[in-house]
């Protein structure tokens, strides 16, 4: 049974026109895998005797790794939440086949112990197990102790599914991080102090494994029982009739021929959950300054940072949503390209939209005043740099984002509900390196006051130059427009 699946799923992949990435992704993909390898590697090996000359966080580098845990158990959920993707098949054809759905979902879940994020964690529980093994630590204990901070990784793995799978799960685990990193950031309460004894018990009592591992089978249960229950032919051909809500939104009848693409934007936003998504991560975007700014010595903050966190206030949404531009409308696309509907009036409703969001941030921003005012300036500075330039790069680049977006997603098991992969995260690059360019060849003239001015010129430059780059992409959306179709109609 696991080679006729192996097989299926290795023949779909072989076939399918959305998985195929290009050789330079593919080259960069494992690149990244390399390097975090060498990383957690590094971490193991160096990362033992840096802690054994740290007495005052710990007796033993076990005893402060088990201490601050705790901090990277939540850092990997959050990356998994962006990073890794869920367990994904065409599940339609699977199921009018003598198999059974039990086998289906048992494949699919186990390949997800083969995924990059569980196997850089041997990286470093190895090189550091080893380590602690030479300096005579208690063989049984140490063995012990590995083994359980590797499970729990793997316990980690099922959370994030279950995350995205069951809503009261992710609130739970979401205000769970909101406390720890507020608790940290407050300096209400050294929690650490406590939470290492989840991980530092196994070292000291090491039956207490078990534990971990009915933790993980419980966990494993948990996923596989939802997905047997939820894969049904009947549930994932059926139509949900859900009654529609009549908002006019008369308001947008200003903006004249692009109210009608503005009406559907929203109208998109209000009603899928992936696209209510993307703005409540950008809501989240605007506080990142108080999640990573901390002073220097000098109480100033580092002009890198402060740059960094201008870029992801003012342009959350720019980024979360206008990097799906055109795979938003994916599942209507090929009928909207017979309609009389020019691509240049798609695309200014699509940039209004990304603009008139950028606006908002930038002025509900104004409690950065509190933190720093220079921040605050940068906000704004780079507020009119993302409309002015970085728009116009989104929409670029959606010319070759050719993944359509399931908006009933959540309703198929298997489908991939994540917002982020690597394609998204390459073609991102520019739009964040760019303004970082700007603003320190400014900076280099005059200090801060000239880079924040430079900022804004060459965003006001960009909005003035707006009806030639929008010619420019029309060129290459019309170029692309054939292989957007093919890609969009085969998903």
């Amino acid at each position: 049974m696991f080679k006729l699946l192996a097989s299926l799923e290795r023949k779909r992949l072989s076939r399918s026109t959305n998985q195929q990435n290009s050789i330079f992704i593919t080259i960069l993909k494992w690149i990244g895998i390399v390097y975090f390898s060498i990383l957690f590697a590094s971490l193991g090996l160096g990362g033992y005797f840096l802690l054994e000359e740290q007495p005052q966080l710990g007796s033993t580098p076990i005893e402060i790794v088990s201490r601050f845990w705790i901090y990277y158990i939540f850092a990997e959920l959050v990356m998994r939440f962006m990073l890794q993707k869920l367990p994904t098949a065409n599940i339609i054809p699977l199921l009018i086949l003598p198999l059974k759905k039990i086998e289906i979902v048992r494949f699919y879940v186990n390949s997800r112990f083969w995924s990059p994020f569980n196997l850089i964690q041997l990286f470093f529980v190895i090189p550091f197990t080893v380590l602690c093994l030479i300096d005579g630590q208690p063989v049984l204990q140490v063995i012990a102790w590995s083994l359980g901070l590797y499970l729990l990784s793997l316990v980690n793995n099922f959370v994030y599914i279950l995350m995205e799978s069951y809503k009261k799960v992710f609130f739970t685990i979401a205000t769970l991080l909101i406390l720890v990193v507020a608790i940290h950031y407050f300096n209400l309460l050294d929690i650490t102090i406590y939470t290492k004894y989840i991980l530092y018990s196994i070292f000291l009592y090491p039956y207490l494994l078990l534990v971990v591992m009915a933790l993980l089978y419980l966990s494993y249960r948990a996923t596989i029982n939802y997905y047997v229950k939820n894969m049904y032919l009947d549930q994932i051909l059926e139509l949900k009739v859900e009654q529609a809500s009549g908002k006019e939104l008369k308001w947008l009848d200003n903006f004249g021929t692009y109210s009608s693409f503005l009406k559907n934007d929203f109208r998109l936003i209000a009603r899928n959950k992936r696209a209510r998504t993307t703005v409540f991560m950008s809501i989240f975007f605007m506080f990142y300054g108080f999640l990573v700014l901390t002073p220097n010595s000098d109480n100033q903050y580092p002009a890198f940072m402060m740059i960094l966190v201008a870029f992801f206030v003012s342009g959350g949404f720019l980024m979360l949503f206008g990097q799906y531009v055109p795979s938003w409308d994916s599942s209507y696309y090929p009928f909207m390209m017979t309609q009389n509907i020019t691509y240049k009036d798609y695309l200014k409703s699509k940039w209004l939209i990304i603009a008139l969001a950028t606006a908002v941030s930038s002025f509900a921003s104004v409690f950065y005043i509190f933190k720093s005012m220079e921040l605050f300036y940068l906000i704004w500075a780079m507020g009119i740099f993302n409309i002015g330039i970085n728009s116009y790069l989104v929409l670029w680049a959606g010319a070759y984002m050719k993944s359509p977006v399931d908006l009933t997603a959540n309703k198929n098991v298997f489908a991939d509900k994540n917002a982020f992969n690597l394609q998204v995260i390459l073609l991102s690059l520019p739009k964040l390196v760019l303004p970082i360019v700007v603003y320190f060849i400014g900076n280099l003239i005059y200090g801060f006051w000239s880079g924040f001015a430079l900022l804004i010129i060459t965003g006001i430059l960009g909005i003035f130059a707006q009806k030639k780059i929008f010619s420019y992409i029309e060129k290459i959306y019309k170029e692309q427009k054939y292989s957007t179709l093919a890609a969009f109609k085969n998903k």
